[in-house]
């Protein structure tokens, strides 16, 4: 990628221009806050401090999205007008962006996930070019929840998010794996335990941040990553015009939403999240 733009100079702004930069997925990242000054003043320090962190990542601060230019990428994280907000007012937040964001992939990586998708796509975004990012967050809360009570490292654990993280986030426990053996196999109550702890929790910015980099550089790396996003359903899973995370599978620029078999109770669960969804609620 040659730019991002990152909307908002806040910690989850800040956190996630830090970690393009340092990754160099991209050869230019701006951070793009209506305060102009607290967004230069942010991105010099990041310049400032690619010498010494080793990454040449050209880092700016802009007042809007027009200021910025072109990117390939337009990521939600935390503008002032989303602090707080309820999802009918992170719906109305993304009305005017569409024009401004032009062929650039969306990503929303906050907490607003299925509101701004939703409404990206009733304004005719396309549905492969809006994605949210906070699921594999989720995903990864799960495994790390998995990998400690089974005393393995995370990397050795497998897991997917589905639904409506986190009150009605579902790991189907098919996806979750342990050195390759389903989970249930080594302990009946791993999988339910670490669910439970997840929904307890708000997901960080760091947290955030970094499943947003993740599926960045895999949705610009070699196709073949699935990650658990939050994408428009047409039709997967029984339903239409809702979005919810789901799996998709990444690379050469875009996202495919992958539709896996559910066990009755984990369609249960998918469907309730759906119901959820469709009267408005968040996570």
């Amino acid at each position: 990628m040659q730019s991002i733009a990152i909307l908002g100079a806040g910690e989850l702004g800040a956190t996630l221009a830090r970690k393009v930069a340092e990754a160099e997925i991209a050869r230019r990242v701006v951070l793009v806050d209506p305060d102009v000054g607290k967004a230069k003043g942010k991105a010099l320090d990041l310049l400032q401090s690619g010498p010494v962190e080793g990454y040449d990542t050209r880092v700016e601060g802009a007042a809007d999205l027009a200021a910025a230019g072109e990117a390939d990428a337009v990521v939600i994280a935390d503008p002032e007008e989303l602090l707080d907000a309820s999802p009918e007012a992170a719906g109305l937040y993304v009305q005017g962006l569409l024009p401004q964001a032009g062929n650039a992939l969306i990503v929303a990586a906050g907490a607003h996930g299925p509101a701004i998708v939703d409404a990206l796509v009733a304004k005719k975004a396309k549905r492969d070019r809006v994605v949210g990012t906070a699921p594999a967050a989720f995903a990864a809360a799960v495994r790390r929840q998995v990998a400690d009570e089974l005393g393995l490292r995370v990397a050795e654990v497998t897991a997917l998010a589905l639904g409506l993280p986190p009150a009605h986030l579902l790991v189907p426990r098919g996806s979750v794996t342990a050195t390759g053996i389903p989970a249930d196999a080594l302990s009946p109550v791993v999988v339910r335990r670490a669910v439970e702890a997840v929904r307890r929790r708000r997901l960080g910015p760091v947290a955030l941040a970094t499943a947003a980099l993740a599926v960045l550089r895999a949705t610009w790396g070699r196709p073949g990553a699935l990650f658990s996003v939050t994408a428009r359903l047409e039709g997967e899973y029984g339903h239409r015009g809702l979005s919810l995370a789901v799996p998709a599978r990444l690379g050469g620029g875009r996202f495919d939403v992958i539709e896996m078999a559910l066990e009755p109770v984990d369609r249960v669960a998918f469907d309730t999240a759906a119901q959820r969804r469709f009267s408005g609620e968040e996570g």
